[in-house]
């Protein structure tokens, strides 16, 4: 009887997931957000808009100083009453005070500054939170494809370990002058190819590895072997992207700045009423001109725009452009999620289809090499024969991880269009 020499098909479970984001995933995730720079250099920008706001409540507040001034006067107003020489003021003059100048109706300019910086804050915010999602998705597509890559070099490591094996047998073959030398060298050869991939694959895995140190900052590997990451399935996928996707979130909080701004513009044509008042010592008072006598002063003053060479009329129509094109930006990123949307989910639906045809495939290949086997027993097949039904078998498989990982970084992407926090946060 002939030996038969054949590989066992790799059966591997491949698992998705409706619930949770797997915990060694999140982890991973959690960790680039501590990490990575570019989302600490966001946090410090958030935090120098909320002191921007900060800076323009406290216009509402009054401004309290401290002056002093000296002034030399020559010549003087002089009189002579009764043979003797009068002064309106002296030489030196002195004045120290404490004033303070508080606004009292500025017609909503300071509103409206308030308001842009807030619309500025929740756009430094939202940004972390882009920053975040993206590296969300850099990190899961990494560990996914580290998971694929293992379990194509588990493939390749079966593929090699049977080429390997007969290639021993049919060099016993030959030996005993069963066999010739043309069926080594189609093995050799396989093996070589064979050997080709697996550095190939061996040298993406070093990358991807490579790439998730520089997110992370850890030195980690993937334990899980499944491509689990979670399926979307909270509410209807064009809403939930309307009200989530980061840069529509972006593109109306611009639009708001840009409305604000506007009306800060305008403003700056209407008049500003405030109040003025201070107390201190100052000389020049008659009739004894120079010791420092203590006097206070109260006043309100009115100022009225009347003639600035057209600026805050070009600064209006600036603030208009600016927000217009803000307005236009929103429909133009509608329209490229709606484009990423439907692409992701041709994406979804094609892979979906990939595995349940390679999945009938598998059951071909596996038949198939039953059959060989059979035949090889019975003497009709030769060893080639049995050789193509194994390789045949793994490399269907291979191709059936693939497609699995191609459904899962389509997931991890459609989970980035929609601004889904998968991470738990």
């Amino acid at each position: 009887m002939k030996k038969i020499i054949a590989v066992a098909p790799l059966l591997f479970v491949f698992a998705f997931s409706k619930a949770q984001t797997n915990a060694e995933l999140k982890t991973l995730i959690n960790q680039s957000f501590s990490y990575f720079p570019r989302i600490q250099e966001l946090k410090k920008s958030a935090e120098a808009s909320d002191m921007r706001v900060d800076l323009a409540r406290s216009n509402y507040f009054p401004v309290i100083a401290g002056n002093g001034y000296y002034t030399y006067v020559t010549p003087l107003s002089k009189a002579n009453l009764n043979g003797h020489e009068f002064k309106f003021q002296p030489n030196n003059n002195w004045n120290f005070n404490i004033s303070v100048n508080q606004t009292i109706w500025d017609f909503g300019k300071t509103n409206a500054l308030i308001a842009k910086s807030k619309a500025e804050l929740l756009s430094a915010t939202t940004n972390i939170e882009q920053a975040k999602a993206q590296m969300a998705s850099q990190v899961a597509t990494v560990y996914y494809s580290m998971v694929y890559l293992k379990k194509a070099i588990i493939v390749e490591d079966s593929i090699l370990s049977f080429l390997k094996v007969n290639k021993a047998v049919v060099q016993s073959r030959i030996n005993r002058g069963d066999a010739l030398q043309i069926d080594l060298s189609n093995i050799q050869s396989n093996i070589d190819l064979e050997e080709n991939r697996k550095v190939d694959f061996v040298n993406s895995w070093q990358k991807q590895k490579a790439m998730l140190e520089y997110s992370t900052g850890t030195n980690a590997e993937p334990t899980s072997t499944d491509f689990d990451f979670p399926e979307f399935a909270e509410a209807s996928i064009a809403e939930y992207a309307k009200q989530n996707n980061f840069d529509i979130r972006l593109a109306n909080q611009r639009s708001l700045a840009s409305e604000m701004d506007l009306k800060y513009a305008e403003s700056n044509r209407l008049p500003i009423l405030s109040f003025g008042g201070g107390t201190g010592y100052k000389n020049g008072y008659q009739p004894n001109l120079y010791p420092l006598i203590f006097n206070y002063f109260l006043g309100v003053n009115l100022s009225v725009p009347i003639y600035n060479a057209g600026k805050n009329n070009q600064n209006m129509h600036i603030a208009q452009k600016v927000l217009e094109s803000n307005q236009l930006a929103i429909k133009t990123t509608e329209n490229n999620l709606r484009k990423d949307l439907a692409q992701v989910q041709a994406d979804l639906i094609s892979n979906q289809d990939r595995i349940k045809n390679s999945e009938g495939q598998v059951n071909y290949a596996r038949e198939a090499l039953a059959l060989t086997q059979s035949r090889y027993k019975q003497g009709v097949a030769t060893h080639l024969d049995l050789l193509n039904s194994s390789s045949n078998l793994q490399r269907i498989s291979l191709n059936q991880i693939q497609f699995q990982y191609q459904l899962c970084a389509a997931r991890i992407e459609q989970a980035r269009l929609l601004g889904w926090k998968y991470w738990g946060e």
